[in-house]
């Protein structure tokens, strides 16, 4: 193996957007809707290289050589979805687009996020071209870059393109909330979620000094090749700040992609739901990812094989192999700092991976990860867990105050052990190296289970909070060595043992030979990469805390950095708010009394209640602490019922997430059911209901596991 090598490409970029629809004196206001202009003929002839294009009614100021120029001015111009964009280039070759002080809208900047429609500036057959200066907002996708090559895209401003409404709130997740990134090879990730900026199809492509707000997706690059990304920030998104699809030997660097995250509500779930702050799905390789900055991030790096290789089991497919990742600040993710599975060859080294709440680094079905040189501290799950890997090196990475410190286990996974990802590849969990790490204050150092061949070596150990566990530890290579003999292979120089435990597990001793992946890159420096944007937020005096600091609207998380004001915490309930409910918890039995099996045991069971109580809504099943101290979190029933009073009849929607079983009834009509084990999801029913007083009453029941149950009535 060898690091990677990406084509070289000048430094320096563009990036997309332009405008059309009014002329340079309308201005977008958020105070009215302004109808969009027919065409203008532009004042300056348009030369032939250009006649052909959909330039709309933005005048060309004058031209320069290769360079056009356009008027300044603010343009609103709607596009529907099926539309063409507001500025098309086609078959060019050449020419710089000078866009500097032009403002192009789709809508106004009031819209909401989800209305968005359409391309602000399409390129589409070009070459050789640059674009820069534009700002624009208001559409499905701002700028579209479609089989090109050698086009720069630079100092351009996005603000306000497509977002999905979020359903999740404080109180509980909407699964309807997660993103869906495994498929993208008909454009799935611009159809469905929108992007700043779009790039499909192209090589040679350079994106720079541009940034991005309120919006879903910031950057995107499909089937991209030997370009550059950098001193661009998207940040504060609700979906990815960068994501890479079928897109490899490009660089990745100097970029800012904070708080691109949904999912998470601090202290009361923190799952992610698929957003990051860099994604790389789909045989995403030979990449180099340095010294960006993505933190708070769903993910901080999602990197994913990709379904050729693991659903569909493809001959030729290789995953997402032999990237780099290189000084990073990926801390703080809602789930984990680095997610890298079934690929092979990766390289993680002098990253910042703190704080996370799952893991510093998620190493699922990968092999050949070289792991060096980390900070991964303060990590709730664990700090480094790799599942059914093989040959991978952990060393020298600094190991303080995680749950666990390092983990790798074997367990039954049929769906993937057996399917067509197992079929065409190794997936035990053997051969890894332990080496030179220092451990700190961890719980436990060192979780191992049904893990072969491991070598332990140099290691520094500070003493963790539980002994170590030894059951079945052996010999690789001699079953009938004398287990102490080989329970001192994990010693540290000083003696040490690490904290943790190990099962069914074999060990190989130190023999003075590192493995060839070390000696493959021993001398192995980050290269020059291009951009020059400082990414740790300490140094920008930007820095806004732990993941306490993620603050979720219903359009994404807040930017705090922009100095606007916390958003206000949307109320659970609506016309349910305030209302008082009679409640009853009472616990069942699963043998003897399931809800689902003996419903009449389980209704018994109130009648032997744990909690009787008065409450004023419903944002969990327990109403408050006090009461869920009380009830616990498995295997309960809820009984609860209140009078609702309405001043006018009319359409009303019933909304109610759940987790798990709920009936409701109002007027003792049955008028919502799923009466099942599931997931937090939600449920919508349209209710037409009269003036005065309607009694609405519900039945649940939990399971165990998460627990969710709010309600709210709101008027269409």
């Amino acid at each position: 193996m060898t690091p990677a090598s990406p084509s070289g490409l000048s430094i320096w970029g563009a990036a997309l957007l332009v405008a059309a629809g009014c002329s340079s004196s309308e201005k977008v206001d958020d105070s009215q809707e302004i109808p969009a202009v027919g065409p203008v003929e532009p004042s300056v002839p348009l030369d032939d290289q250009l006649r052909e294009t959909s330039v709309g009614d933005i005048e060309i100021l004058g031209a320069d050589g290769e360079s056009r120029r356009f008027a300044p001015g603010t343009y609103l111009r709607p596009r529907g979805a099926n539309e063409s964009a507001a500025l098309h280039f086609a078959d060019l070759d050449g020419l710089v687009l000078d866009f500097t002080d032009v403002e192009l809208r789709g809508q106004v900047v009031s819209a909401d996020l989800d209305q968005a429609e359409g391309v602000g500036i399409t390129l589409r057959n070009c070459h050789n071209m640059e674009i820069k200066g534009a700002t624009i907002g208001g559409y499905k996708v701002c700028i579209a870059v479609e089989n090109c090559s050698n086009i720069k895209v630079s100092d351009m401003r996005c603000d306000g393109w497509y977002g999905q409404r979020l359903r999740s709130t404080r109180y509980s997740e909407d699964l309807t909330d997660w993103l869906r990134p495994h498929e993208n090879d008909n454009s799935e990730w611009r159809t469905n979620y929108g992007a700043a900026i779009s790039v499909e199809g192209s090589t040679g492509v350079e994106i720079s000094n541009c940034r991005g707000r309120r919006g879903q997706n910031g950057i995107i690059l499909t089937r991209v090749t030997g370009s550059k990304v950098y001193d661009n920030d998207f940040s504060f998104l609700s979906g990815w700040g960068l994501g890479m699809y079928r897109s490899s030997e490009n660089v990745i660097s100097h970029n800012v992609f904070d708080y691109c995250v949904r999912g998470f509500s601090h202290d009361v779930y923190w799952r992610g739901q698929d957003s990051a702050g860099i994604l790389m799905f789909e045989s995403c390789s030979d990449n180099v990812i340095a010294r960006n900055s993505a933190t708070h991030g769903g993910d901080g790096v999602f990197l994913y094989g990709g379904n050729d290789i693991v659903e569909r089991g493809r001959p030729n497919a290789t995953g997402s192999n032999n990237n780099i990742f290189a000084e990073n600040d990926l801390r703080f993710a809602v789930a984990n700092s680095l997610e890298a599975t079934f690929s092979r060859g990766n390289v993680v080294v002098d990253n910042n991976l703190s704080g996370s709440h799952q893991h510093g680094i998620w190493g699922g079905y990968s092999s050949e990860m070289l792991i060096r040189g980390n900070t991964i501290d303060q990590t709730i799950g664990g700090a480094i867990t790799i599942e059914h890997g093989q040959d991978c090196v952990v060393q020298e990475n600094h190991i303080a105050q995680n749950e666990m410190g390092v983990e790798f286990y074997w367990d039954a996974d049929p769906a993937l052990v057996d399917g067509p990802f197992g079929r065409s590849n190794d997936t035990s969990s053997r051969g890894h190296w332990i080496l030179q790490n220092t451990f700190e204050a961890n719980v436990l150092d060192v979780v191992v289970r049904q893990t072969q061949a491991l070598v332990f070596h140099g290691n520094s150990y500070q003493p963790g909070t539980r002994e170590p566990y030894f059951a079945n530890v052996s010999a690789d290579a001699d079953a009938t060595l004398d287990a102490m003999t080989v329970q001192r292979w994990l010693d540290a120089l000083n003696g040490a043992y690490p904290s943790g435990n190990l099962s069914d597990t074999t060990l190989n001793p130190w023999v003075g030979q590192e493995p060839e992946l070390l000696e493959t890159w021993a001398d192995w420096t980050l290269p020059e990469v291009p951009g020059s944007l400082e990414t740790r937020a300490e140094s920008r005096d930007e820095f806004g805390g732990g993941l306490e600091s993620i603050v979720m609207s219903e359009w994404g998380p807040w930017d705090f950095r922009s100095g606007e004001p916390r958003p206000k915490e949307r109320q659970a309930g609506g016309l349910l708010a305030q209302s008082s409910w009679n409640a009853t918890w009472f616990r069942w039995k699963p043998n003897e009394s399931d809800p689902r099996t003996s419903e009449r045991a389980w209704r018994s069971r109130a009648n032997s209640p744990i909690l009787r109580d008065e409450v004023s809504s419903f944002v969990n099943p327990w109403s408050s602490e006090d009461n869920r101290r009380a009830i616990g979190n498995d295997f309960f029933g809820l009984f609860a019922a209140t009078n609702l009073i309405l001043d006018e009849p009319g359409t009303f929607e019933l909304s109610v997430v759940s987790d798990d079983g709920i009936r409701v009834f109002v007027n003792e009509e049955l008028v919502l059911e799923d009466w099942t084990l599931h997931a937090p999801k939600r449920d919508e029913r349209t209710l037409k209901l009269d003036k005065g007083e309607h009694i609405v009453r519900i039945e649940y029941f939990q399971i165990q596991g998460a627990a969710a149950l709010v309600l709210e009535l709101r008027r269409q």
